[in-house]
């Protein structure tokens, strides 16, 4: 082979040999020969995208899945939203403690229990656990439910055999209401019924459905809480009779988180054995409250005495001893 084309053949193959090598590579980049969009010199794929663009729109798609997992991890659960509802529901309304006797017309998350303490027949005295109260819940913006834990009642030393009362029920319908800074009143509808499930001695017999309105109004460091309602039997009337009850709280907060308060506790039978006989009780007492125990739980607690105040009176001396717990 002449000189000149040995020469021209060698540069040949300089020149075949690398793309020869990169074929081969791109080959073994490429599974099953398939082709796939190779990137140029300037840093674009042959489709026509930059590289650096694609990974811009990767770190921003990246960053708004991770911006949309936390959103999710931080979504309220139902159980946090319903206590939100209750934290503005009762911001909404008077903080007032609530009385001993008379029913307040606050809506309130609360667990409440309630002993009585007074003579009975032939020396003895009877206790009754529970005093119709039980868990408070708020179930919306307006409305709270109430249910009661049956009372049970025991004389001793040498009383009846100790039983159940009927289970309490109430639902709490608030009208209109304002907190301290904005009025410090309120005005409540609430329908209490009693389930007769209670023992023969202690129960009724029958369901009794009581409609009330709560009115109160607050000053400064005082306020008047007043509650009226009618017992409505559901049946046995002529043996249950009807009954007007009417409540009436006058309450002072004081320091160190008392509050002294003085109740009237009316009756006034309609119907019934006792019809046209009314009962007055008069029930000095002081509670002590809230006690913030953590960030949710706060405790009170309150004690007085129903003393009878006309001459007709169904029981009397009666001490009560309430204890709340707020959340």
């Amino acid at each position: 082979m002449k000189p000149t084309l040995r020469i021209f053949a060698v540069i040949l193959l300089m020149i075949a040999a690398p793309a020869a090598n990169a074929s081969r590579a791109d080959d073994r980049c490429r599974p099953d020969g398939d082709s796939s969009p190779s990137q140029s010199s300037d840093g674009a794929t042959n489709g026509g995208t930059p590289a650096w663009q694609t990974a811009q729109a990767g770190q921003a798609e990246g960053t708004t899945q991770d911006a949309s997992s936390r959103a999710e991890k931080k979504k309220p659960s139902l159980v946090q939203r319903w206590l939100g509802l209750a934290d503005r529901v009762q911001s909404e309304q008077p903080d007032w403690l609530s009385a001993l006797a008379t029913t307040s017309g606050r809506l309130k998350q609360e667990f409440r229990y309630d002993v009585f303490d007074q003579p009975a027949a032939g020396g003895n005295i009877q206790y009754q656990l529970g005093g119709s109260k039980g868990l408070e819940f708020i179930t919306s913006s307006r409305t709270q439910l109430l249910v009661g834990v049956p009372t049970y009642t025991l004389e001793s030393p040498n009383g009846p055999r100790a039983g159940f009362g009927d289970l309490p029920l109430q639902l709490k319908f608030r009208i209109a209401s304002a907190e301290r800074s904005e009025g410090n009143y309120l005005l409540t509808f609430f329908l209490s019924a009693t389930a007769p499930t209670g023992a023969h001695r202690y129960g009724s017999g029958d369901g009794v459905l009581t409609p009330s309105l709560a009115a109160g109004k607050g000053w400064g460091r005082f306020d008047v809480q007043s509650t009226i309602g009618e017992n409505l039997p559901t049946g046995h009337t002529t043996r249950l009779g009807r009954q007007i009850q009417w409540n009436t709280a006058l309450q002072y907060h004081a320091r160190w988180n008392l509050w002294p308060e003085l109740e009237a506790n009316s009756m006034f039978y309609q119907t019934g054995r006792n019809a046209g006989a009314k009962q007055l009780f008069l029930t000095p007492g002081l509670g002590f409250g809230r006690v913030r125990l953590n960030r949710r739980f706060r405790f009170s607690s309150a004690a007085g005495m129903q003393i009878a105040a006309t001459r007709f009176h169904s029981y009397n001396h009666r001490w009560i001893f309430s204890e709340r717990l707020s959340f």
